[in-house]
């Protein structure tokens, strides 16, 4: 993507709300002051930030070289951020092995809970709510098997493509979408976990995290794929053909940040307080809507209306739907039973 596809913006602190950002690197300076550390040592910074795959473009594009520009321009100081991307559970479980990140942003609120577990993070420490989308399906052009909801995707003879839910935090929402839907509609668990098993016959493959899978589909593979609304927009931007269908009932994803106290520096956590802030500041926000996602902070205007949406919480939270749905259901019921072809066996037969 070129540089036009984010607004850079006139002014750094133009907004009235960026007064909260301003005040951040007034404290910045009084934190380096007590701290001792010397101004005129013009050593550059690394900020080291670990992010889920679907977020690659939005970082690297929009919100990395406009805060570091703006970091240096307010204090005088060089900024590197270097992003490291790849399914949520997997990059939690490496920042627990001793991966230097210093801010991580996860798919979803468990991974970092995992963290804080692990103690990579305080537990007085708060997330913060970057950005939501919900999840879709994605279907071949045209829609040729029909699929409006999550109960189509029971119909035999489809061949349906999922991110791990072992590595994947896309592969955990999308098992709480295919339980919830229909959970929400009927409140029957048993009807529920039947329409998850269902709709897992016919998995054929998995990829790691949500952008490899939607990669697989590009390449042919499957008929349908669940993954973020977000991913989805941005594979029809870039041309890839496909429908995507925004089922009656789904799940809202909410992804958030946090910073990783085990890691970060005297040094580094002034500037990770400022990009944390920076990224729910409304400049940062907007960024995050041109990437279509949906903000949390600003009004979210540019992508369709949602008919009915739900979230953790209405499975009892992410604990209580993690032990019931992936480690109970998914891990120790549907797993097993999974007959998995090589990915050379489907590629071309979606085209």
């Amino acid at each position: 993507m070129n540089e036009s596809a984010y607004r850079k913006p006139d002014k750094k602190w133009g907004h009235p709300v960026n007064w909260f950002i301003g005040a951040i690197f007034l404290s910045i300076f009084v934190y380096l002051i007590c701290s001792g550390i010397n101004f005129n040592d013009n050593k550059p910074v690394r900020l080291i930030v670990y992010a889920y795959s679907t977020q690659e473009e939005v970082l690297t594009q929009g919100i990395f070289p406009i805060f570091e520009q703006i970091w240096e321009a307010e204090t005088g100081k060089n900024l590197t951020i270097e992003g490291i991307f790849g399914p949520s559970g997997t990059l939690s479980a490496q920042i627990t092995l001793g991966a230097p990140a210093d801010v991580a942003i996860f798919s979803n609120q468990r991974h970092i809970d995992w963290l804080k577990l692990n103690k990579c993070v305080d537990k007085e420490t708060e997330a913060i709510l970057v950005a939501s989308t919900p999840m879709v399906i994605l279907t071949r052009p045209g829609n040729p098997a029909g699929i409006l909801d999550y109960a189509d995707l029971v119909q035999p003879g489809i061949q349906l493509l999922h991110a791990d839910p072992s590595s994947s935090g896309a592969g955990e929402w999308v098992v709480l979408a295919e339980y919830g839907s229909a959970y929400l509609k009927t409140g029957d668990p048993d009807t529920a976990e039947a329409q998850l098993k269902n709709i897992w016959r016919n998995v054929c493959l998995m990829g790691s995290s949500a952008r490899t899978t939607l990669t697989l589909f590009e390449l042919g593979a499957g008929d349908a794929l669940i993954t973020y609304e977000q991913d989805a927009y941005f594979a029809q931007q870039r041309g890839i053909p496909m429908e995507i269908i925004h089922p009656q009932s789904t799940i809202l994803a909410r992804h958030f940040a946090v910073m990783v106290d085990k890691n970060v520096s005297v040094v580094e956590r002034p500037v990770a307080e400022a990009f944390m802030a920076y990224i729910q500041s409304d400049e940062g926000q907007q960024i995050f809507k041109q990437y279509y996602f949906r903000p949390s902070t600003i009004q979210s205007d540019h992508l369709p209306a949602l008919d009915q949406t739900f979230t953790e919480e209405d499975l009892g939270g992410w604990t209580n739907a993690y032990d019931i749905l992936i480690e109970k259901t998914w891990k120790t019921e549907i797993k097993p039973g999974l007959q998995m072809e090589p990915v050379t066996a489907y590629l071309g037969r979606g085209e």
